[in-house]
């Protein structure tokens, strides 16, 4: 091999090692970034006002907005209930309510 072409192999080399260094800053700039997003989870469908305003609007029926509000409100007694579960089975954590003597 001739100078010329270990000039033209180095400078290439020299080339390649900085797209690999930008490209994975970039990576990992994203996914730190991503990492430091806060996490919106699940968002929730409607609320029960915007139901209620649909209802008003004629958007939906009375059957169906009887129908979705019974359905919002088992969801929610159901996730209180693995809540309460996961705190110890009361509402107020693994401890009992404490009571006052009467006096």
């Amino acid at each position: 091999m001739n100078a010329g072409s270990n000039d033209a192999l180095f400078w290439i080399g020299i080339v390649a090692l900085f797209v690999l260094i930008v490209g994975g800053s970039g990576i990992i700039f994203w996914a730190r970034r991503a990492a430091k997003s806060p996490d919106l989870g699940a968002t929730p469908g409607f609320t029960l006002d915007d139901m209620r305003g649909m209802l008003e609007r004629g958007e939906m029926t009375r059957r169906e907005f009887d129908t979705a509000r019974d359905a919002m409100v088992q969801r929610t007694r159901e996730n209180a209930k693995k809540e309460r579960d996961q705190r110890g089975g009361t509402d107020w954590g693994s401890e009992e309510p404490r009571r006052t003597p009467r006096r």
